[in-house]
């Protein structure tokens, strides 16, 4: 019977040994990482109606902040004049007002090499009314060095003709 025993355990150790064990396996390869991008071109044509309806709405957003705060009224008159010398609007806004539509009307014009004219419209709209209105961005660019790298510097403007 110990005989019996000892063969049972000798094949039950075997049995267990002779099995494969599980391994993986890395294949050795390089993996490349490509990166796509898109580059999306915005023309210079949209890009000063963009800027130009961007300080549009800077201006007007001045011209509330003044209305909601006559104190600091002086300070804003200064920032207003970096945007236009004349006062843009002939009838007078309440601070509740706000700017809608603002889109461009016909082709830029281009004055020189560094100054182009875009007409924008705009709707003011107020509790009470709603006036539309339109005035001439003037774009001015330049270019200016900042760090030894050439970059492009663009004004706006604003004028009633």
């Amino acid at each position: 019977m110990k005989y019996i025993i000892y063969i049972l355990l000798f094949v039950l150790v075997f049995s267990c040994k002779n099995e494969t064990p599980n391994k993986l396996e890395v294949a050795d390869t390089d993996y490349e990482v490509v990166e796509e991008s898109k580059v999306v071109e915005i023309s210079e044509i949209d890009n000063y109606e963009r800027l130009s309806i961007e300080k549009l709405t800077e201006y007007f957003d001045l011209i509330k902040l003044r209305e909601q705060h006559p104190d600091f009224s002086e300070d804003i008159e200064k920032q207003l004049k970096n945007y236009a010398s004349e006062n843009l609007i002939n009838f007078e806004l309440k601070d509740d007002f706000s700017i809608e539509n603002i889109h461009q009307i016909g082709e830029m014009l281009k004055i020189s090499d560094t100054l182009n004219k875009v007409q924008l419209e705009f709707n003011a709209v107020s509790n009470f009314i709603q006036i539309e209105d339109s005035v001439f961005a003037y774009i001015t660019s330049k270019i200016i060095v900042v760090d030894g790298k050439e970059l492009k510097s663009n004004k706006v403007s604003f004028a009633k003709k």
